[in-house]
């Protein structure tokens, strides 16, 4: 168990465990989880485990209660239909528009797309869709050069890319993974090939 971070001169130093032995170390990353706070509706009789359940119109089990974004547990079409929690800005931002249309009269699905970026430093860090549950990998470029892409499959089709540096391989791979395309695996591998193409 942790006890604590250390520091000397305004930066962690190390980590001390309750038993009192100190890690040391010249840089802490911490990756804190979360718990989503839902307890309010799952106490008025919400359903939900993991967060609120939700429907495909983010209705709760509730009457006229939505739940959106990190703590709406939902059916995801790019998650092989599995019911998972959403932690990014995009999906409450998608989440949020569907709710709206519903209040109004336009009721819709929700069925999009996950995916996310960061900058980090020099590095342009994009994910589109989910790879858990891929059985094939495919590197699109070499990572010595600080910019590729890995590609996930599953029984052959699309289903996610992590991308570093290589936006034009993100934003046409996103169409890749909506379609659900199968292409072949070597021309899929050399960046030479427009990912377009496979369209």
């Amino acid at each position: 168990m942790v006890d604590c971070i250390e520091e000397r001169d305004g930066r962690a130093s190390g980590v001390r465990l309750a038993d009192g032995e100190v890690l040391r170390a010249e840089m802490v990353i911490v990756g804190i989880g979360i718990i989503p706070a839902v307890e309010p509706l799952l106490a008025a009789g919400a359903a939900g485990v993991n967060g609120v359940t939700v429907d495909e119109q983010c209705r709760t089990s509730l009457p006229d209660i939505y739940a959106i974004g990190d703590c709406a547990a939902h059916v995801n079409d790019f998650a092989a239909g599995n019911t998972i929690r959403l932690e990014s800005v995009q999906n409450a931002n998608d989440q949020a528009t569907l709710v709206a249309k519903a209040l109004t009269g336009e009721p819709d699905r929700y069925h999009a797309v996950p995916w996310f970026w960061s900058n980090q430093y020099d590095l342009r860090l994009q994910t589109v869709g989910l790879s858990t549950g891929h059985d094939e990998m495919v590197l699109r470029g070499e990572t010595s050069d600080r910019s590729f892409s890995i590609i996930y499959l599953r029984q052959g089709r699309v289903m996610a890319l992590d991308c570093v540096n290589a936006t034009k391989d993100y934003v046409q791979g996103r169409a890749l993974v909506m379609a659900g395309v199968m292409p072949p695996i070597m021309a899929l591998a050399d960046p030479m090939v427009s990912l377009k193409t496979f369209l």
